[in-house]
């Protein structure tokens, strides 16, 4: 016959490596050992048997150690995992505790407590947690957008870049939206389709795809995409998609082209101005001679008035035209936008008194802070007439300047006849006017040097209730 059970089981349990077992009685005195634990904690077997768990946890750590070596729990039966750490020869060890309730042959209760080296699991643990921080960091660190999504086309991943290009937070998208929301209606699934072919970088794969993503307030926007398809043991799982903020690319190709045009208009501009302007200065001189002459007939001197007038329209369109497509260059100095404010006032302030127009000037301590004053004064003597023009019979004008933020906001409101909500939306397009005799170049030349100066302008209005015009400029450069 073999050995008996009993010794089978004791070698069997003495030869396992990683694992350390101590065997408790009722009266949780140590009735058995395993190598393991011995060589482990450097015990003989007069070190352990018969001695109580206690005095084996006083002499082999603190507080806790009693709930390594000798659980307190009768009834029920102690249960948990816990964690000891010990440090052998300088390095750590992580060990892994279970307590099981046992009965032997006659019934008394033992506790069998065991002990699993799990130092290099959990090494691996935080190299693991410490490899995920990091991806998800570079992920949300990422100025481009990073979207990942299942088969189904449940998002997973959406980072900060993806938040800051569609509006969304991540918690707003994540495990709730599908991709597809992401886009305009089918074009995720045209993306879908362009990876699977091989014309785009190849199969599985997109690149450089120039499309349409949707915000989460309705604008489209243009973004640059690359795509994967993320697999799994050889099993497509998901696709994840890169994309980057096209907007102020294309901003900047439609500034760049926007110029060249001016660039070719200005030139053809100048040919026709030069060759106009000697000849309407002519007219215009001899009108105004014959105009003063005593012997000329009283309608035909009127008639010579107009003359002179319309004369005196087209060199001011000219000189506008001039303006729209040769745009001096922007001279920054730090300046005091608020002295500027009243020095335009002082420059208007018979034209205010003539219309019967209040003006009124309410500016806070505003730092000095760099703007071109030539170009400046150039939009508010154009706002403050075109605020006069609005409003014949008198009324009053508004003119508030303060700092917002890293702006400096000037607000133009008058109480005139308003803007036409269907004119409102044309005011920055050249040649529109609603002026009889306007060349429709004013706001546009003011909103060209506003931004310049990286700011923006913008007008609001109602018919019969006033105009505001909103300028905002950047107090630091940059």
């Amino acid at each position: 016959m073999g050995e008996p059970v009993s010794q089978f089981l004791t070698r069997l349990l003495d030869s396992l490596p990683d694992t350390f077992i101590l065997v408790l009685d009722q009266e949780r005195r140590i009735i058995y050992a395993n190598t393991s634990f011995m060589e482990q904690f450097g015990l003989g077997p007069q070190d352990l048997m018969g001695h109580h768990c206690i005095d084996l946890a006083k002499d082999r750590g603190g507080p806790e150690a009693g709930e390594w070596f000798c659980p307190a729990e009768q009834d029920p039966a102690y249960r948990g995992r816990k964690l000891m750490t010990r440090e052998i020869q300088g390095k750590k060890f992580v060990f892994e505790v279970n307590c099981y309730p046992l009965k032997d042959e006659v019934g008394d209760r033992l506790r069998v407590v065991v002990y699993r080296d799990v130092t290099h699991n959990r090494r691996l643990e935080q190299e693991l947690r410490k490899t995920y921080e990091l991806e998800r960091k570079l992920i949300d660190a990422s100025i481009d957008g990073i979207v990942a999504n299942d088969l189904g086309g449940n998002v997973l991943i959406f980072n900060q870049g993806a938040a800051m290009i569609l509006g969304y937070t991540p918690e707003e998208v994540i495990g709730k939206l599908n991709v597809s929301n992401l886009y305009p209606p089918g074009q995720a699934h045209l993306i879908k389709e362009k990876i699977y072919e091989a014309a785009h970088g190849g199969l599985g794969i997109l690149e450089n795809y120039e499309t349409m993503a949707l915000h989460k307030n309705g604008d489209l926007v243009p973004v640059w995409l690359a795509a994967r398809i993320l697999t799994e043991d050889g099993r497509e799982v998901g696709i994840v998609g890169y994309f980057r903020d096209l907007r102020e690319r294309k901003r900047l190709e439609e500034e760049l082209l926007r110029h060249e045009r001016l660039a070719s208009l200005g030139k053809m501009v100048a040919h026709i101005s030069h060759e106009i302007k000697n000849p309407l200065t002519v007219i215009g001189g001899f009108a105004q001679q014959l105009e003063r002459l005593a012997s000329m007939p009283r309608e035909a001197g009127h008639k010579l008035h107009l003359i002179h007038e319309e004369v005196q329209r087209l060199e001011k369109f000219l000189s506008d035209l001039s303006n729209f497509t040769r745009s001096a260059p922007t001279q920054k100095t730090p300046g005091d936008v608020a002295a500027l404010i009243r020095e335009v006032e002082d420059l208007m302030q018979d034209s205010f008194k003539e219309k019967g127009v209040i003006l009124r000037v309410q500016a806070e301590e505003i730092p000095l802070f760099p703007f071109d004053a030539g170009q400046i004064r150039q939009v508010l003597v154009n706002i403050f007439k075109n605020a006069l023009e609005a409003m014949p019979q008198g009324g009053e004008l508004a003119v508030t300047a303060q700092v917002k933020e890293n702006l400096v906001e000037l607000t133009i409101r008058d109480t005139g006849q308003g803007i036409a909500p269907d004119h409102l939306q044309q005011l920055f397009t050249p040649f529109f006017s609603t002026k009889e005799k306007g060349t429709g170049l004013g706001l546009v030349i003011c909103r060209g040097i506003i931004e310049q100066h990286q700011g923006d302008i913008k007008i609001d209005s109602l018919p019969a209730g006033g105009t505001t015009c909103t300028i905002r400029l950047p107090l630091t450069p940059g």
